[in-house]
């Protein structure tokens, strides 16, 4: 599918509705611009909740994560006062 649109003086396009429609295209998507041999091409990046899904789980509460990460830091600067 080919579509031609104008480059506006802020350097901003309008997306045709066919390749927004083709790529499932919302208001606040993400995009990119590839650019090989002077082409570009336009990919859609994924959503988050298209990946929130595939993370694995922390498999802790985030409140015990943050304890835990303070209470690291802690232990490394008390050691790092010893050292010096």
């Amino acid at each position: 599918m080919t579509r031609v649109t104008t480059l506006t003086s802020k350097g901003q396009v309008t997306v045709p509705k066919e390749i927004r429609d083709e790529l499932g295209l919302k208001p606040h998507d993400k995009i990119t611009f590839d650019i090989e041999d002077g082409h570009a091409t336009l990919r859609r990046l994924p959503r988050l909740e298209e990946i929130v899904g595939s993370l694995p789980p922390l498999g802790m509460p985030i409140e015990e994560a943050i304890a835990q990460a303070k209470e690291e830091r802690a232990q490394r600067l008390i050691a790092k006062m010893r050292d010096s």
